[in-house]
């Protein structure tokens, strides 16, 4: 078991933070700076906040408070506080005495952790700021608020999640509307102007590997939300660019968006006509919701290619007029991006999908590896096409949020796989379950675009599964992958 005030190195699965053991509240003396935001564009909200947040029992020379002037300011305003751990408050919301030592001992215990308070509701006219000073000294700072109670809507998240310890990648859906804690280290802000509202900052902080921990002892009441259809409203215009989830936020077809629900990566390692057949087919996918990066040795495209076997000569199946073919050909896409070194991560993007340039999708598969990963909530899904002997000849999609907790705990890259398998799980799969097939191997018909057709055998799937893992997981799975091409059985194979 793990002692206060500590995390256990290894990650939890999904979002059980029950491994952080923070210390008990006041039993700890306060050494960590902390930077509290208030949040919002009313001077008489801002102004009830910031006189209870004054009476924090935490040292004066530790506790930064600063007035944000809106979401938008939220982003530079954390680059400008001084804190380790930052705490996001809503402007009118009033924390009681003890609520910035409460809701921030879970960081001290792991930079993982985002703490949230866990908001009461009020009704009627907000109290004055030398109301709560004074009840605030007096300790009866409760007596102001008789009838506030949970939202229902947090209430039953809170119930059926188990405290959001079963949550899945939707858990940061929980900051809307309250205030929480997080590591500074752990936040990194995006470019776009409408950032740095509650849930948008959360679900970057999702990606960055972070667990989500009601603290219901950080007491904090708040005003009647606002009305839910304006907000409704403002989320749809302002942050569907930015959150793919929830996904129904962008049920338009034909939009591409700033922040895309898939990363894929696809690095040059092919002839010219192999790797655009690939990207292609990435580009063509009944799954719009996806950018690509095309990584190769593009920095040296512009010069003559070296004679073979020189020096600079490389095996890599793509020759540098090859580059500049590609790096033209993919100049005014705007779903395609080009570098010369492979990502590690896909952040903020949810999802990193690796396909080997050799490899093809079908117009479904994209969409059917998103659904069958939120189905089993695993880590790494892979997809091994007929004929594949090794994992570099695999299809893979990553969840963000567990590669990001693993290289967070000090994994090196080549234990990734190890360290996801176990904390989130990992499976393997056919190609033909997912309509993945060998640019290679099948002459130039292959390397046609698809026309639109969905994934293969997604609703009559075989209900067996083979349980792998360890150092020989890959070994297992490839011979079972080729048993299953030979006998034309779909079914699936399951890492843990």
């Amino acid at each position: 078991m793990s002692q206060p005030g500590a995390v256990s190195s290894a990650p939890s699965p999904h979002n059980d933070w029950t491994r952080i053991a923070p210390t008990e509240p006041g039993q700890s003396t306060p050494a960590t700076g902390i930077s509290v935001l208030v949040v919002g564009d009313d001077p008489t909200a801002t102004g009830r906040t910031m006189a209870a947040l004054r009476q924090q029992r935490y040292p004066d020379d530790l506790l930064q408070i600063v007035a944000c002037a809106d979401d938008r300011a939220f982003a530079s305003e954390i680059g400008a506080a001084k804190g380790e751990i930052i705490v996001r408050i809503p402007a009118g919301a009033v924390p009681a005495p003890d609520f910035v030592a409460t809701l921030t001992r879970w960081q001290q215990a792991s930079p993982d952790a985002v703490s949230l308070a866990v908001p009461l509701i009020f009704t009627g006219k907000a109290p004055e700021p030398e109301v709560i000073v004074a009840h605030a000294s007096a300790g009866t700072l409760g007596q102001l608020f008789p009838d506030s109670v949970v939202d229902a809507e947090l209430t039953q998240l809170l119930d059926t999640t188990h405290q959001l310890r079963t949550a899945d990648h939707r858990a940061f859906l929980a900051a809307a509307g309250t205030g929480y804690a997080f590591h500074r280290d752990r936040y990194r802000a995006g470019s776009d102007p409408c950032q740095g509202a509650d849930i948008e900052v959360a679900y970057r902080l999702a990606q960055a590997g972070a667990y989500f921990v009601p603290e219901p002892a950080a007491a904090l009441w708040t005003s009647t939300r606002p009305d839910r259809a304006a907000a409704d409203r403002r989320v749809r215009a302002e942050l569907a660019d930015l959150l793919p989830y929830p996904r129904e936020n962008r049920a338009r077809p034909g939009r591409t968006w700033h922040v895309p629900l898939v990363s894929a990566v696809v690095t040059v390692d092919q002839p010219y006509e192999v790797v655009r057949a690939s990207v292609d087919r990435l580009l063509a996918s009944g799954e719009r919701d996806l950018h690509v990066v095309l990584v190769g040795d593009f920095d040296t495209a512009g010069s003559t290619d070296p004679e073979p076997g020189g020096p600079g000569a490389e095996d890599t199946g793509t020759s540098r007029a090859e580059l500049r073919l590609l790096a033209t050909e993919y100049r005014h896409e705007p779903r395609v991006r080009i570098l010369g070194r492979a990502p590690s991560n896909a952040g903020p993007a949810p999802y990193l999908l690796r396909v080997p340039a050799r490899l093809g999708v079908g117009t479904g598969t994209v969409a059917a590896l998103v659904a069958a990963m939120e189905k089993w909530r695993c880590g790494l899904l892979r997809v091994l096409p007929a004929g594949a002997g090794s994992a570099e000849h695999a299809v893979e999609l990553w969840s963000t949020a567990a590669r990001s907790r693993a290289l967070n705990a000090g994994t090196p890259d080549g234990a990734l796989t190890e360290a996801v398998a176990a904390s989130h799980g990992q499976r393997w799969e056919t190609g033909s379950e997912f309509d993945v097939v060998d640019l290679t191997a099948g002459g130039p018909d292959a390397l046609d675009t698809p026309a639109a057709k969905p994934a293969a055998g997604r609703g009559q799937r075989a209900a067996k599964t083979v349980p792998v893992g360890g150092a020989r997981s890959l070994g297992r799975a490839t011979v079972f992958v080729a048993r299953q091409y030979a006998r034309g059985v779909r079914r699936k194979i399951v890492s843990r």
